[in-house]
């Protein structure tokens, strides 16, 4: 695939944060929690980095 395994699973884990944050009424911290990050602090910059916006702003976005 060309993707390091620690960045290919990061990528699925946002993937489903994203599916999480349109499909579900789940607050920020339990998609955290659900996603295996140590906290909502932790998952939300993650989320940023990869999508350039918070996981709450893209939430109201979609």
């Amino acid at each position: 695939m060309g993707v390091p395994p620690h960045a290919w699973l990061r990528q699925r884990r946002l993937d489903r944060a994203k599916s999480m944050l349109r499909d579900t009424k789940m607050g920020i911290a339990t998609i955290a929690e659900e996603l295996g990050y140590g906290s909502h602090t932790a998952f939300t910059a993650a989320f940023k980095r990869m999508t350039g916006t918070s996981p709450s702003r893209w939430r109201h976005e979609q």
